[in-house]
């Protein structure tokens, strides 16, 4: 777990010490699991789910319906499911485009330690999720930015977030993905963002064409 927060802000030092093994559950899991409960929140609000039963004292009390919140929660997780399926397959092609990168550098880091690298760079989607969360509940139902790293909120039909990216979690993973191709293949500064740098802007387009396709 400490990693985690280490990647964030010392990256070249977390690579430096993954060069011989590079794991991807941790920070994977900690994606997936962050935006699960990031869902549950946006799609299950506490004002939706309740209704005001008048007792015989005159006062009001609050009553939870249960249908009404597993009904919201089987939403979340169909949502969840397709929004893995997607991550997943944008990771894939990350990995596959350092793999690529690195064969033309004449490395001989393999695919799977390429994908625990790109799991590592896409830590700050997590903080990402936790920004839109935050933004939707004081913005109310129809917030106009969205703060995460991929276009999980945006494609789940619910909330209409979107409709203006902050690529705060993107230039962050920008960071980190270059600070990452410096530890592991010992480029300077200028060739490792040569390389991050037409991946990194491909998704970002990609980001904003879904964005542009739906709205």
């Amino acid at each position: 777990m400490i990693r985690l927060a280490r990647i964030l802000g010392s990256p070249r030092q977390v690579f430096d010490g993954m060069r011989d093994k590079a794991t991807f559950a941790l920070p994977l899991w900690s994606i997936l699991i962050v935006s699960f409960v990031c869902l549950l929140f946006i799609f299950i609000n506490y004002d939706d789910v309740t209704s005001g039963v008048p007792q015989r004292d005159g006062t009001v009390a609050h009553k939870i319906d249960i249908d009404l919140v597993l009904f919201m929660g089987t939403g979340a997780v169909v949502v969840w499911v397709w929004n893995v399926i997607s991550t997943l397959c944008i990771l894939l092609v990350w990995a596959s485009y350092y793999w690529v990168a690195g064969k033309v550098l004449k490395l001989d880091t393999g695919w799977g330690k390429w994908w625990g690298f790109t799991c590592w760079t896409a830590v700050p989607a997590i903080l990402g999720s936790i920004a839109e969360v935050l933004y939707f509940n004081l913005a109310g139902r129809d917030p106009y930015v969205s703060f995460a790293l991929f276009p999980w909120f945006a494609w789940g039909g619910g909330p209409s977030l979107g409709l203006y990216w902050i690529p705060i979690s993107f230039i962050w993973m920008l960071f980190i993905a270059v600070n990452g191709v410096m530890s592991w293949t010992d480029k300077n500064l200028w060739i490792s963002l040569a390389i991050v740098l037409p991946i990194v802007v491909l998704f970002a387009l990609q980001q904003i064409a879904v964005v542009a396709f739906i709205y």
